[in-house]
């Protein structure tokens, strides 16, 4: 059980388990009155929900616990309560760097922490990792921000703070380093892919216009890129422009 400032945001977690306390600590916050968010589950069902869960992505206990599963589980909670704040959570690795937020989203194994990685090798003491796999946007006042969470990746790669949005970029592997606009329908094709798609029709729409409203203000991009200090240079100089 915790009380915990996300977002700027008041969430309280009830049953997140070791993971979510050991990674929320950095976020702890002891508010007065009732929270913004309030994610809670009957612990009684997860290892029921974790069973199914192994079965039906194939995996086993040793390579995913179930303390992942209830970290995950809360995690999808919190993408859907978020979308009532005008906000979302993007599958992506998030970057600041003089003060602006990069966002880096594309498959897992596809290189987006890599990429940010060679950012941060780039500018050195310019440069923070704001989330490294899934930071939340929200709009406050007409612009857009980008802040960490305490669902990290796998090497908890987070800070607790937020940074104004400059731009997205989705990766693809490519032997030649490349970048262009993204169109709308490629920007809205990418941006679900990526991020958690509620099944109702209400949350569905409420995530269709956060994106609809983040294209018309933010620039979003394609990069087909390798793993060199070129490939960061390129996606900088164009993405800065923006």
């Amino acid at each position: 059980m915790g009380k915990y400032k996300i977002a700027d945001l008041n969430v309280f977690i009830e049953n997140g388990g070791t993971k979510t306390e050991q990674r929320g600590k950095k976020y702890l916050y002891d508010y007065d009155g009732e929270p913004d968010i309030k994610l809670r589950q009957n612990k009684e069902n997860f290892p029921k929900w974790y069973k199914s869960h192994l079965e039906k992505r194939g995996y086993s206990e040793k390579k995913f616990s179930i303390d992942d599963y209830i970290h995950g589980l809360y995690n999808t909670g919190f993408s859907y309560k978020i979308l009532e704040h005008n906000g979302c959570v993007l599958h992506s690795s998030a970057i600041a760097v003089d003060g602006n937020a990069y966002l880096f989203s594309a498959h897992s194994g596809t290189g987006k922490s890599t990429h940010t990685s060679l950012w941060l090798d780039h500018f050195k003491d310019r440069a923070l990792i704001i989330n490294d796999d899934k930071p939340c946007i929200r709009e406050i006042n007409g612009e857009f921000y980008v802040y960490g969470t305490p669902w990290s990746g796998k090497n908890d790669l987070s800070t607790n703070d937020k940074f104004k949005l400059k731009g997205i970029t989705f990766i693809c592997r490519s032997d030649d380093n490349w970048i262009r606009q993204a169109t709308k329908s490629e920007a809205v094709s990418l941006f679900l892919t990526q991020s958690y798609k509620p099944t109702d029709k209400e949350h569905m729409e409420l995530l269709l216009n956060m994106i609809d409203k983040i294209f018309n203000k933010v620039k979003i991009y394609k990069l087909g890129c390798n793993i060199s200090n070129e490939a960061a240079k390129l996606s900088y100089t164009t993405m800065s422009r923006g």
